[in-house]
């Protein structure tokens, strides 16, 4: 993860959309990477003068978009990196209205397993996302998370990372 952070960071300028820096990361990681291994990644610009949320999701989870009492995820998306070097990556771009609620996460939050090997899985998070949606980004976070961490008995079998972004 070290080397995709720093070939982000070498990559992502102004000038730079989510889906050239994706396809420039996918270029570096399919020279370097080992043989069977690949990277999920979804890179985005969030401008808050416009309100939208430009990305770039290369084989990772969708986002959930919870919406004027709706939900939806984002499925637009392509290849992991490092497998596929001539893959053309797309951007895609959603409108953040006042009082949306955009939720980004690793598998580790959706792969949480209770006691009998059930996962959290998307539709849980998509649930409790919309249910709670009223929330401040701060507070949906900490509350998903403590929901997830109660539901694996705080046995996370890989990193659990969510961000929540609030529409104000």
């Amino acid at each position: 993860m070290a080397n995709v952070q720093a070939a982000v960071r070498a990559f992502a300028s102004d000038s730079e959309s989510p889906a050239q820096v994706c396809a420039k990361v996918n270029i570096l990681l399919h020279e370097n990477i080992a043989t069977g291994k690949f990277v999920t990644f979804l890179y985005g610009i969030l401008d808050g003068e416009t309100h939208t949320f430009q990305y770039c999701n290369a084989g990772h989870l969708y986002p959930i978009l919870v919406s004027g009492g709706s939900v939806r995820m984002l499925e637009q998306g392509g290849a992991v990196l490092g497998v596929f070097p001539e893959w053309i990556y797309e951007d895609s771009s959603v409108e953040l209205r006042t009082g949306d609620r955009l939720l980004l996460f690793t598998d580790g939050i959706t792969e949480a397993s209770d006691a009998d090997g059930r996962e959290f899985e998307e539709t849980s998070i998509a649930t409790f996302a919309k249910a709670n949606s009223t929330l401040s980004a701060k507070e949906l976070n900490s509350r998903l998370l403590a929901k997830v961490t109660a539901f694996c008995g705080a046995h996370f079998r890989d990193d659990a990372t969510l961000l929540v972004i609030a529409a104000n």
